[in-house]
């Protein structure tokens, strides 16, 4: 029986919805800046059309990022970059014409099944919704009344539900269990909802599919001190030359009450991690004025600086192990869990949000450290797409004969 009560029963949608995009600056943002940091309002406008037009950072991510501190000079300002300026970076790491495996990498279920298929560890899917699509021999739901049978006799629980395709968490959810008396589908964060309402948002809002995986058991060590919800490392990695490399890392840590680690939720932390040892240094949480660097977890009251993530050595071989797969693509970002037996890989992002590693590092991701590398990559990877274009060209010549 469960243990949730009438109030935490909702009628809502159950998934979680997108992030509102960083809201213009309001007036009252604009005075407290020149108040607490002596930038004044014209200052502010000019800083940020220029920070807009040159680093693809936007107004509303210009104060969200606090680009407004005097601690910055201009050229340090300048190497931060918004949503914008980051994908236009990875798009000079990864040119889209080289890029044709994008949709295959953005399907969790065919390149899930992949890594599985090449020992990599990764997770496992239970079940996924589609109406069309066809799964092999996995579990394919198509209709809602699909979605509640498997939910109340066949799922394995803790499950994580997510969409097929997607980024930043939406639509995603832990289920718990079931309360079979009441119909209900219960939830890692406490709330429960009628199973047969949410196989209907299921099947209803994400008509491009729906993937049920088995959750991921995270390291005693990690939940000690961030809780249990899984909070994944965010290993971003990178080919200059033959072999891939991590670049830098960043620790996704849930917010207490949340159930996935996207940094958007209200209470959520990064934690900054040497890429090197896997030693963190501090976590942040908050944005804009309400931005604070954290030495303890506000719950456990555990220490950040200097605990050491499980398994790093592990952690970095299987990104780059990943990456090797794919050695056309200059950038790749990796959610990793860490699990009491090593990392589990979640998902791979040929398009990593590289404001995380700012956020957390306090450090523009064009440093003087990482352009050098950018120019390497680039290069190479001009290299490789001047070289397919030819051989293409040739082979076209050669048809017309």
């Amino acid at each position: 029986m469960s243990s949730i009560d009438a109030s935490q029963i909702h009628s809502q949608k159950a998934l979680l919805a997108a992030p509102e995009k960083a809201a213009m600056p309001a007036s009252k943002m604009i005075v407290e800046v020149a108040r607490q940091f002596g930038v004044s309002p014209i200052k502010q406008m000019r800083e940020m059309f220029k920070l807009d037009r040159k680093a693809g950072i936007s107004f509303g991510e210009y104060y969200a990022a606090q680009h407004y501190r005097t601690d910055l000079t201009a050229e340090e300002k300048l190497q931060f970059v918004g949503e914008k300026g980051s994908y236009k970076l990875n798009l000079r790491l990864s040119p889209s014409k080289l890029g044709d495996k994008r949709s295959f990498i953005r399907d969790k279920v065919l390149y899930t099944t992949m890594l599985r298929g090449m020992d990599l560890p990764t997770t496992e899917t239970q079940a996924v919704a589609h109406p069309e699509r066809g799964f092999g021999a996995i579990n394919t739901l198509r209709t809602p009344a699909d979605v509640s049978n498997f939910l109340k006799s066949e799922a394995r629980y803790p499950v994580f539900a997510k969409p097929l395709e997607g980024s930043k968490s939406v639509g995603s959810a832990l289920l718990t269990g079931i309360d079979a008396d009441k119909g209900l589908i219960e939830m890692g964060n406490g709330k429960s909802f009628d199973i047969d309402a949410f196989a209907h948002e299921v099947i209803n809002d994400y008509p491009e599919g729906f993937t049920f995986q088995s959750a991921v058991q995270q390291h005693k060590s990690v939940s000690a001190l961030a809780g249990q919800a899984v909070g994944t490392m965010r290993v971003v990695t990178v080919i200059e030359e033959g072999a891939p490399r991590v670049l830098y890392a960043v620790w996704k840590i849930p917010s207490p009450k949340a159930m996935s680690d996207n940094f958007w939720q209200s209470g959520s932390m990064l934690g900054a991690v040497d890429a090197d040892n896997g030693k963190v240094s501090h976590a942040i949480t908050g944005a804009g004025l309400d931005r604070q660097i954290l030495e303890q977890h506000p719950v456990s009251g555990k220490s950040f600086a200097g605990f050491q993530v499980p398994h790093w050595d592990k952690v970095k071989e299987v990104a780059c192990q990943g990456h090797s797969l794919f050695p056309e693509f200059g950038v790749f970002g990796w959610d990793i869990a860490v699990g009491e037996d090593g990392p589990v890989i979640i998902e791979c992002n040929a398009n990593p949000f590289h404001t995380l590693y700012q956020l957390a590092h306090d450090r523009g991701i064009n440093n003087d450290d990482f352009s050098p590398v950018f120019d390497r990559v680039e290069a190479r990877t001009q290299a490789i797409l001047k070289t397919r274009t030819e051989h293409y060209k040739k082979l076209r010549k050669e048809q017309q004969v």
